[in-house]
């Protein structure tokens, strides 16, 4: 087969990878619609967690200064679950184009393998970090919850989907050089 008529075949990335792929999407599909039907009972929920630990959240107990800051906080907590919709969407349709990339040019199934393995739990682990900073928000405050979140979810999860990326871009840059 020749080169231009290789390039012309697109292969699917295997079954398991499009399961993830769409569980991711259609999760971010129930987050979003979740969000929109439980506002008001979400807010509540972490609005009662804040005030039951004052100190984290800098309480003093002056009224006008506590709405803020708890304000502020619930800006946060609604936009973590926000971006945990758009970035489930997203990395959903992220792993679907990137793993056909890799299960097209990839001749080593081993390399294959792990750079869809790579992609897929990069993708999907990625967006939850979200939903543990919302989570964790009432708890720990917005900056301790990102911390949390950065180091057991973001740093592990992107760093498997940049490393991945990078590799399928130096084999495409291969392959276009015809190595």
């Amino acid at each position: 087969m020749s080169v231009a008529a290789e390039a012309s075949v697109w292969r699917v990335p295997p079954r398991w990878v499009l399961l993830v792929a769409l569980l991711s999407i259609a999760c971010a599909e129930i987050g979003g619609a979740s969000m929109a039907r439980f506002k008001v009972e979400l807010t509540r929920w972490a609005r009662d967690r804040m005030l039951a630990r004052p100190a984290v959240h800098g309480l003093v107990g002056v009224r006008d200064v506590d709405e803020r800051i708890l304000d502020e906080a619930l800006v946060k907590f609604d936009a973590g679950l926000r971006l945990f919709h758009m970035h489930a969407e997203g990395m959903g349709l992220v792993i679907i184009a990137t793993t056909m990339v890799a299960a097209t040019v990839a001749q080593s199934a081993a390399v294959r393998r792990s750079i869809t393995a790579l992609l897929t739990t990069g993708g999907a682990g990625y967006p939850v970090g979200y939903l543990v900073w919302s989570a964790l928000i009432p708890s720990y405050g917005p900056d301790g919850a990102k911390t949390i979140a950065e180091w057991l979810v973001w740093i592990p999860f992107g760093s498997a989907t940049i490393a991945a990326l990078w590799w399928l871009v130096g084999l495409v840059a291969l392959r276009m050089t015809g190595r």
